[in-house]
């Protein structure tokens, strides 16, 4: 049993090493021998324990996706929350990701699986689970905001523009050049206002008209 537990510890520190690795210099510097310092083990178990690069990779998609990708769904199901709000908070999510490291390490991973399969439909898997939670989030708030749109076509939508602005940001294009963080509060604005005319046709509906005398 102790044992077990020393190798499952071993292989989250190196699983980590890799992130950190990624999110500093890149792919190109995503080495056995790098990762093997980073985490404080010997080259010997970074082989061991997963054998390949690729075996790593995939590793660190599970990783990550366990904490931000739930991080997401916890927000998307939020009941009680107006999708301004959800939507505020996702542009919150994509600031803290740009500044730690995340977003670079995931379009690091994207670049990967232009050419290795396995690691291509990982990537595929966790953008139709991205794109999944924001259309289950868009077929329960549309409606309500008056918004005659497919939810799948949003989502679509949003996920292209998402991974565009990514890559611009990390290629080192300017706001100024960009507009990015302006369009995404403009988006902000507009859904609120939305939300708040939806609410007073709600409000004008429930007002009871006098019988007549």
């Amino acid at each position: 049993m102790a044992r077990r537990r020393d190798g499952q510890v071993t292989r989250d520190a190196i699983v980590v090493a890799a992130i950190r690795i990624l999110a500093r210099d890149g792919y190109q510097g995503l080495s056995a021998r790098a990762i093997a310092a980073e985490s404080g083990t010997n080259l010997a178990r970074v082989n061991y324990y997963f054998g390949s690069k690729q075996n790593l990779l995939l590793e660190v998609f599970v990783a990550l996706d366990d904490e931000k990708v739930g991080r997401q769904r916890r927000m998307y199901e939020e009941p009680n929350a107006p999708l301004s709000r959800k939507w505020r908070t996702a542009v919150a999510f994509y600031r803290e990701d740009l500044a730690d490291g995340y977003v670079r390490i995931m379009q690091e991973l994207y670049a990967v699986g232009y050419g290795d399969a396995r690691v291509g439909q990982r990537v595929r898997e966790r953008m139709n689970t991205w794109r999944s939670l924001i259309a289950e989030t868009m077929r329960a708030s549309l409606p309500e905001l008056s918004i005659d749109l497919a939810p799948e076509m949003v989502a679509s939508a949003l996920v292209s523009f998402w991974l565009g602005m990514e890559s611009q940001h990390l290629a080192g294009a300017s706001e100024d050049e960009g507009h990015f963080f302006a369009i995404l509060d403009t988006v902000g604005d507009w859904l609120e206002a939305l939300e708040h005319r939806a609410a007073g046709s709600a409000d004008r509906g429930h007002l009871v008209t006098p019988a007549p005398d």
